[in-house]
């Protein structure tokens, strides 16, 4: 398949995967998740304001929704239903200008361009399941890490603030997406290049960074394993329906 796909495989949204005009119906249709979770995060944020950064500053109306929405990895121990739910709600509140401006740009350019090649649906699910799974391990290594080393920062720091936006669901998309480009190598690598970036002029917390790399990860083999799998069914139906038998 990446042999065949186009060197980026990217897409002005108003145009499907072979580059053909769409109508106004087939455009809602075919970039739904796209367009509910970007104009469900610009209201938020017009509306609201942004979130905090900060562990304890949640004073405005958006902080304070922003605060208990946002993902605290003490809750995987003291209040796992709220930790679970938080995987569906953190990700509409970012902590501010920069932070959104991110998610939309790149909303924009990769997640609605990865929709159009694998649906709503599938873009929804890998956006949720990434943070879902980022957020289990990272509270895991949180929660282990500050109980057996409470003096450890380490470990302390990430526990004592929360953790909200859409940027670890996106990264996990644009894991996905290099398995429709035609060299599945250089996405990951604008991505490295982008988080060295990130990291060391843009003064990004190093917590940030690997969650972004390990859900970039997770994106593109949990949709590597799903792609090869659809693969084999279908080859199988065709052998099915061209078998003496069928």
């Amino acid at each position: 398949m990446s042999q065949e796909g186009p060197i980026l495989p990217l897409y002005w949204p108003w145009k499907d995967t072979e580059r053909r005009m769409l109508t106004a119906r087939e455009f809602l249709r075919s970039r739904s998740f796209s367009l509910i979770y970007l104009s469900g995060i610009v209201t938020i944020w017009v509306t609201l304001g942004f979130g905090h950064w900060g562990s304890l500053s949640c004073e405005t109306l958006g902080e304070q929704l922003a605060c208990s929405s946002a993902i605290w990895p003490n809750k995987l121990v003291d209040a796992p239903f709220e930790f679970l739910l938080s995987f569906f709600t953190s990700p509409w509140f970012h902590n501010d200008y920069p932070h959104i401006k991110f998610v939309i740009i790149s909303f924009i350019i990769f997640t609605q361009s990865f929709e159009a090649e694998a649906g709503s649906k599938s873009t929804a699910i890998l956006f949720f399941g990434t943070i879902a799974f980022s957020s289990i391990v990272a509270g895991i290594i949180f929660n282990t890490g500050a109980y057996f080393w409470p003096g450890n920062e380490t470990f302390t720091d990430p526990m004592s603030r929360s953790w909200m936006g859409g940027s670890i669901g996106l990264m996990g998309i644009l894991g996905a997406l290099s398995h429709h480009a035609r060299w599945k190598w250089l996405i990951p690598t604008i991505l490295l290049s982008f988080e060295y970036w990130n990291r060391e002029y843009n003064g990004i917390s190093e917590y940030i960074t690997w969650g972004h790399l390990s859900s970039a990860l997770f994106g593109f083999v949990i949709w590597g394993l799903y792609l090869k799998r659809i693969g084999t069914i279908t080859t199988d139906e065709k052998n099915k329906s061209t078998s003496p038998e069928g």
